[in-house]
């Protein structure tokens, strides 16, 4: 990584920084040679050794043909906080994105009840909403849920500002602040990454 100042590698910082994303992209392997890359909402769980998504998608379609062909996929989740107006200690903008790697596997709630409830849930809690019992419904929904697990040796997160604990994470609101010129001290986040190469 370019500015590995920017890294953020501490699990409860990238928990905080997934609860603000509202979608993520993910890139498949599509039969034509190029990355096809679909955005869709999500839920997840987070622990030291791995991150573990979850999407859901109708029974039939192209993606679920692509991640049955082939289940690598890469996921993307970013927002951006754009001030070209008012700088704030020399940046014009400020940024979070997590990119994890990881397999798919399609969730039939058929065959494995439990894993496609646990994926059920976290979707709406992720997304804000009141749940909705999979028991109270008259039939199954009539989708797939996709259970994506990431080692978290292939989740990497940067954020443009530094982040040292989680009330860091939401964006500043730099038009209600001060005028500031004066650049970030970064001197502790640089020691502290440096120590862990």
């Amino acid at each position: 990584m370019l500015h590995f100042e920017r890294e953020v590698v501490e699990i409860e910082l990238i928990e905080a920084m997934l609860k603000q994303f509202s979608h993520v992209h993910i890139g498949l392997h599509d039969i034509d040679g190029y990355p096809y890359v679909v955005p869709t909402n999500f839920g997840f769980e987070i622990n030291e050794k791995e991150l573990v998504v979850y999407i859901h998608f109708m029974k039939r379609g192209h993606k679920l043909d692509l991640m049955r062909n082939d289940p690598k996929v890469c996921l993307e989740f970013s927002m951006f906080n754009d001030f070209p107006d008012r700088p704030y200690k020399g940046h014009r903008h400020d940024y979070r994105s997590v990119i994890a790697k990881g397999k798919i596997e399609v969730i039939d709630v058929k065959e494995d009840y439990d894993t496609f409830r646990r994926g059920y849930d976290l979707l709406y809690t992720c997304n804000n909403r009141d749940i909705v019992p999979l028991e109270s419904r008259k039939t199954m929904p009539p989708m797939f849920i996709g259970k994506i697990v990431c080692d978290m040796h292939h989740v990497t997160a940067k954020s443009e500002f530094p982040l040292r604990k989680i009330e860091d994470v939401p964006f500043m609101d730099v038009y209600s602040m001060s005028k500031d010129d004066e650049p970030f001290d970064i001197s502790d986040i640089i020691a502290k990454r440096k120590n862990k190469k």
